[in-house]
């Protein structure tokens, strides 16, 4: 049993050296890029704030209530507490409106990312695809 596992390990140490030589291995540099991204995911995430869409409506926020895109994330993301599908629209400074072409899945109780490098004062919000009662979280 003890040569059963080593031979497990010694498979598995072999097929990660093999996924780092295909992607060109990890150097410190990038280890510390991925580090920075992680940090600034996280900070993100800890400015989210809570939403309750109402059942009867599709957006957040409901009427013309709108959300604006800060300098603590880098896109728009969503943490609803059931699964929803979710899609951003926006409102650009030269007026009108414009939504995405399709909804993406916002799994329940996971940050999903519905629109990604949006630009810091951005007005959006969030379009669901369902008019039943959604809670949870964003950030933005």
């Amino acid at each position: 049993m003890q040569k059963s596992n080593k031979r497990v390990a010694l498979a598995a140490c072999g097929l990660l050296l093999s996924a780092g030589a295909l992607t060109g291995g990890a150097t410190p540099a990038a280890a510390a890029t991925a580090a920075q991204g992680g940090a600034d995911v996280q900070a993100c995430y800890d400015s989210a704030k809570a939403y309750f869409k109402p059942a009867g409506s599709y957006a957040y926020p409901t009427g013309s209530g709108v959300l604006t895109t800060t300098s603590n994330c880098a896109g728009i993301s969503i943490r609803p507490n059931t699964s929803r599908y979710v899609k951003v629209c926006f409102l650009p400074s030269s007026g009108g409106s414009t939504c995405q072409s399709s909804y993406t899945l916002a799994t329940g109780d996971e940050w999903t990312v519905i629109s990604a490098n949006v630009s810091n004062g951005t007005r959006f919000w969030f379009h669901f695809k369902s008019d039943a009662q959604s809670t949870g979280s964003f950030a933005a």
